[in-house]
């Protein structure tokens, strides 16, 4: 494969910001960085072969090996690229500048078969530093937003409200234009969730929900003539957490917020995370359009992949054949209409879902997905789920973090997985919430019976990138 990208000029937009990815270690858990930007059965016994992702190797040959099984926690130091420290050198002042999107995709000039590099900014520059990765997941977001899922509003100039047992009220302004907005959190313990369908959640958590039409309310006023469900869920979010951060006597903590859903609605679980800054997501079964690859769907449906395509259901849901309306849906707006009717186009996209994933860290993130091939779901693309996860596993490692992001398949009913089948996020949860080190997080399960492309083709195919990248 062949990569070409194109470099522009890039205008300042913002710098000096507070948020920078700290030096972040597990026991405490964090909420989510940027606020200010766009915002079934047991497995039989026998058939899972837990396979973690082909190791990279050091400059001796040495093999490095990513991540860790269940039943092995991990240290932190898997995906770092050895055990080596590297060498302390002075901070360089660092502005942030995002690039200047033209309207169409094709005018960018980018193409690139592979899955874009997360530690390289779309000039070319390459990212080095906690800091610097905060920029970068800015640049991905407004990418997603120009080419995908926007228009996204920003947070509001103003944010006000109150919190009055679990009743809470935003009093937002934006432009001189200003509205009100509620939410509800009900009973129960310490965490705050919201369960879009399907979800997984800790048992006795506390069910949020907001107000009815606040969709079209965000629409209003900001002026857009439409706006995604999903990206509107994540603003809520984000102004709920603002109003908790300003109540702390209320006994509701920000910090012990999440978000979840399966198929629909893990789509919008996903795309909820990306565009808030809610601490825990946990993704399942999104499916396309959701946490999949979708270059490697494309390759499935239309490519060189088509001919090994072996689930009997169909080939994989990509962009150019989701649905309108869906639950949670639909997944993406107009802005996607180019990229909907040419598939093809999306080597032209300078990102992915695995940086669309990416762009949570160092946040929490499980995600979880079906196999493909014994059961009649498989054409929502476990396998390019499961590579997209594979890829963005990388960025929490090079923050230092890796066991702050999950991934995990299985097989069973959609939407039918087992307590058991599912315990990774109640390991996620115990980090998070309780910050409980010895949880078993760092962790990459991938079945390889339940995967349409080998793993081990996975980095000569997709990945021409160092996956081993650390941050200063």
């Amino acid at each position: 494969m062949q990569v070409r990208r194109f470099t522009f000029a890039i205008a300042a937009c913002s710098s000096d910001r507070n948020d920078a990815v700290p030096d972040a270690t597990p026991s405490t858990p964090e909420p989510g960085m940027g606020a200010e930007q766009p915002s079934g059965s047991e497995q039989p016994a026998g058939e899972v072969t837990e396979t973690p992702p082909p190791t990279a190797s050091n400059d001796n040959g040495e093999s490095l090996d990513p991540s860790t099984p269940l039943d092995q926690p991990g240290d932190g130091s898997e995906m770092t690229g050895g055990s080596e420290t590297p060498p302390v050198s002075e901070p360089v002042p660092f502005t942030c500048v995002l690039p200047e999107l033209p309207n169409n995709l094709a005018d960018l000039g980018y193409f690139n078969e592979k899955l874009p590099d997360p530690f390289t900014f779309l000039d070319g520059t390459k990212v080095t530093t906690k800091e610097q990765w905060d920029c970068r997941r800015r640049e991905i977001l407004a990418i997603a937003d120009k080419y995908l899922y926007g228009p996204v509003p920003p947070a509001p100039d103003a944010v006000t409200g109150t919190v009055n047992g679990g009743a809470v009220t935003i009093n937002v302004t934006v432009a001189g234009r200003t509205d009100s907005f509620t939410a509800n959190i009900g009973a129960g313990n310490d965490v705050i969730a919201l369960n879009l369908s399907g979800g997984v959640i800790p048992g006795g958590s506390r069910a949020l929900s907001f107000g009815a039409g606040f969709a079209a309310k965000i629409q209003t006023l900001y002026g857009f003539g439409e706006v995604n469900p999903n990206v509107a869920n994540g603003w809520m979010l984000d102004r709920v957490m603002d109003v908790l951060e300003q109540n702390p006597d209320s006994g509701l903590d920000p910090q012990k917020m999440m978000v979840s859903g399966c198929s629909g609605c893990g789509k919008g679980a996903f795309l909820t995370g990306v565009f808030s800054r809610v601490p825990v997501t946990v993704i399942v079964e999104s499916g396309g359009g959701g946490a999949t690859s979708f270059r490697q769907v494309e390759w499935f449906r239309h490519g060189d992949g088509n001919a090994s395509w072996q689930c009997a259901d169909s080939l994989p849901q990509g962009i150019d054949n989701l649905e309108n309306n869906g639950i949670c849906g639909p997944w993406v707006t107009g802005v996607a209409s180019p990229l909907r009717a040419n598939p093809e186009q999306v080597d032209t996209l300078p990102i992915d879902q695995h940086l669309l994933l990416a762009s949570m860290a160092p946040r929490y993130v499980v995600h979880f997905t079906n196999n493909n091939g014994v059961n009649s779901w498989c054409h929502l693309a476990g396998t390019s789920e499961a590579l997209a996860s594979y890829a963005a596993k990388s960025v929490w490692s090079a923050l230092g973090v890796p066991e702050r992001m999950g991934f995990s398949m299985y097989s069973a009913n959609h939407c039918g997985a087992s307590a058991a089948q599912t315990s990774l996020a109640g390991e996620m949860f115990k980090l998070a919430f309780q910050g409980d080190t010895t949880a078993n997080t760092n962790v990459m399960n991938i079945l390889d019976n339940g995967v349409q492309q080998p793993v081990s083709e996975w980095g000569p195919d997709w990945i021409d990138w160092d996956m081993n990248t650390v941050l200063q």
